[in-house]
C-alpha cells in the first residue's frame, strides 16, 4: 500500500524542521561565550541606567466632597433608578460627577498652582523651581534665544511670549508624566492626586495647593449665587440699621421737645408723631431684612460642600528610584535577546549566499 505522498511531504518538513532546530540550537550552544559576554554588558548598561535616573519624591493627597443636601424623597429615589429626574434631583455643573477628575488636570488649574510662591520671600515660584530641579533653566540660559528666566518677576501672571511658551511646557509635561489624578475605588467617592517629582518640597507643595485650589474653586461654584444674595441682604440690613438708629435719635429728640412746647400749639406733636411712624415702618423692614438674612445664611450653610482630606503626605516623603538589580537582569535579558537574533539572522543570511 503506498502512501498519501502530501503526508510524506508533510513528514519529511516536519523532520527538516527539526533538524534546523537543533542546528540553530547547536550553533548558539558553540557562541555562548559571545551571548554571554554581550549579556553582561547589556547588565552593565541596566546598571548605569539606574545609577544615573534621578531620585523622585511622591506626594499623595486624598479627599472626599460631601454635599450637605437632604435625602431624595423615596418616590424621586425610585424613579432615579430607571433614569428618570423628579425635583431636580440631577447636577450637571462643572464639578459633578467625574467632572472634577478633569479639572484637577486641566491645564488653567496646573498653571495657576505653578504660579504660587516657593518660598515666604516670594523670589521664586513653583515654576522657577520645578525648572531648575529639571535642570530646564540651565539650558535655557546656554540658549542666546531665552536667556535666564524668572517666572517669580511677573506678579499677575502675565508673562511675554517666550515666558509664556515655556510656561506651556511646563504645565504640559506635569500633566502628561508627573500628575495622576483619579479613585482608588470606583465606587467610592474617594480622589486621589499623586505628584512625583524630582524636588521634594516641591513636590508637597504642588499637590496640596493644587487640590487647595482646585476645592476652594469647588465651593465658591456651588455657593456662588447664594453668597451674593447673603451680601446683598447683609449690606441692606446694615444700611437699614444705620437709618433705624438714626430715627430712634430723632425720635427721642422730637419727644425732649415737646417737654417745653406750650401745650395749645396743635400743630408741635406732629412732627414727633411723624418722627415716630418712621422709626416703627423702619423697625419693621428692617426685622424683615434680618429675617430674611438668617434664613440665606442657613440656606447657604446647608448648601455649602464639606471638603474632607483623608489622607496626606507627610516628609520625608516617598522615593522613587529605579532598582539596580532589577535594571541589571533587563538589561542584561534585553541584551542576550538582541545577541541571539542577530546570530540567527547572521547564520541564516550565510546560508542564502551559499
Amino acid at each position: 500500500m503506498q502512501q498519501n505522498p502530501q503526508k510524506q511531504e508533510d513528514e519529511i518538513s516536519l523532520r527538516e524542521l527539526i533538524e534546523k532546530f537543533r542546528a540553530i540550537a547547536s550553533y548558539l550552544l558553540k557562541k555562548w561565550i559571545v551571548i554571554l559576554i554581550v549579556g553582561i554588558i547589556g547588565g552593565g548598561i541596566g546598571l548605569a541606567y539606574a545609577w544615573l535616573q534621578p531620585v523622585k519624591y511622591e506626594s499623595r493627597v486624598s479627599f472626599v466632597i460631601e454635599d450637605n443636601k437632604p435625602a431624595v424623597g423615596g418616590l424621586a429615589a425610585i424613579a432615579g433608578q430607571f433614569g428618570f429626574d423628579i425635583g431636580g434631583n440631577s447636577s450637571a455643573g462643572l464639578f459633578s460627577g467625574d467632572n472634577i477628575l478633569l479639572f484637577l488636570k486641566s491645564k488653567s488649574l496646573c498653571r495657576e498652582t505653578l504660579l504660587t510662591k516657593y518660598d515666604t520671600a516670594g523670589k521664586e515660584t513653583l515654576a522657577d523651581k520645578y525648572a531648575e530641579a529639571n535642570k530646564l533653566k540651565a539650558g535655557w540660559g546656554k540658549n542666546k534665544k531665552i536667556g535666564q528666566i524668572n517666572f517669580a518677576q511677573y506678579k499677575d501672571g502675565r508673562f511675554p511670549r517666550l515666558e509664556d511658551s515655556l510656561m506651556q511646557i511646563l504645565v504640559k509635561r506635569i500633566l502628561k508624566k508627573e500628575l495622576v489624578v483619579g479613585k482608588p475605588d470606583k465606587k467610592a467617592t474617594f480622589i486621589e492626586v499623586t505628584a512625583t517629582m524630582r524636588d521634594e518640597m516641591l513636590s508637597k507643595y504642588f499637590t496640596d495647593r493644587l487640590v487647595t485650589i482646585a476645592t476652594d474653586r469647588y465651593v465658591q461654584s456651588k455657593i456662588k449665587v447664594k453668597a451674593l444674595n447673603v451680601a446683598k441682604l447683609q449690606n441692606r440690613a446694615d444700611s437699614l440699621g444705620a437709618i433705624l438708629n438714626s430715627r430712634t435719635y430723632s425720635a427721642a429728640a422730637s419727644q425732649q421737645n415737646l417737654i417745653d412746647v406750650n401745650p395749645a400749639l396743635r400743630m408741635a406733636p406732629v412732627s414727633a408723631e411723624i418722627t415716630a411712624r418712621d422709626k416703627t415702618m423702619v423697625a419693621t423692614i428692617f426685622a424683615e431684612v434680618t429675617k430674611n438674612l438668617e434664613i440665606a445664611k442657613v440656606a447657604l450653610s446647608q448648601e455649602t460642600p464639606t471638603i474632607q482630606l483623608v489622607d496626606q503626605s507627610t516628609l520625608p516623603l516617598k522615593k522613587e528610584k529605579v532598582r539596580k538589580s532589577i535594571s541589571i537582569i533587563i538589561g542584561g535579558l534585553l541584551a542576550g535577546l538582541l545577541c541571539l537574533s542577530v546570530l540567527v539572522f547572521r547564520r541564516w543570511w550565510r546560508s542564502q549566499l551559499i
